[in-house]
């Protein structure tokens, strides 16, 4: 399974989570949180590295969480001082359960399905269902990156390690190896 796409229902948690994340986006406490793991999945996607999303996510979990400590210390302030301003106590006690609530649905709605499918993620990324397989890389040329105007980012041997990884690894056969190989050298 961490070598497949993300199912339907993996992909509608990951959904659902971006749609509960909405109302405290737009009461703006939510943009910093949002933001983390929006740079996370960049990040992830750039590097094909899954670890940049479970730095994003324990950023996350340590932003709500000051932010819960910080609605439980106000509202108990507010609850204890002598002029007992109980609508804002109440107030800072619903963003707490609301903290509360992001810190176990960001588990449950949004790692846990990725991590399912870690593999793929890092690859592929979140929605991506399909692949190209190596003999349409082939086909469209994709590993002529080393020509004209694309020099100037790739080497042969850089292209020749990609081609190496994706061999070692299984994703493509020794024939396909060969025929990339001879196209770059």
């Amino acid at each position: 399974m961490i070598n497949q796409p993300l199912g339907s229902s993996d992909q509608t948690k990951i959904m659902l989570f971006s749609t509960l994340m909405l109302p405290t986006i737009l009461f703006l406490i939510g943009i910093v949180p949002a933001l983390f793991l929006i740079f996370g999945i960049m990040m992830m996607k750039k590097n094909k590295d899954f670890s940049h999303i479970i730095t994003a996510v324990k950023s996350f979990r340590w932003y709500v969480g000051f932010v819960l400590i910080g609605c439980l210390a106000v509202s108990f302030f507010l609850f204890s001082s002598d002029y007992f301003y109980e609508e804002d106590a109440y107030l800072f006690l619903a963003l707490a359960v609301t903290c509360c609530v992001y810190l176990i649905l960001v588990k449950f709605l949004f790692v846990n399905p990725l991590y399912k499918h870690k593999n793929w993620v890092e690859l592929h990324g979140i929605f991506t269902t399909r692949t190209k397989d190596a003999s349409q890389i082939l086909a469209q040329g994709d590993t002529d990156s080393i020509g004209g105007d694309k020099l100037k980012y790739y080497s042969a041997a850089d292209e020749l390690t990609k081609w190496i990884k994706l061999k070692e690894e299984g994703h493509i056969s020794e024939e396909e190896f060969n025929q990339a190989r001879k196209k770059l050298l």
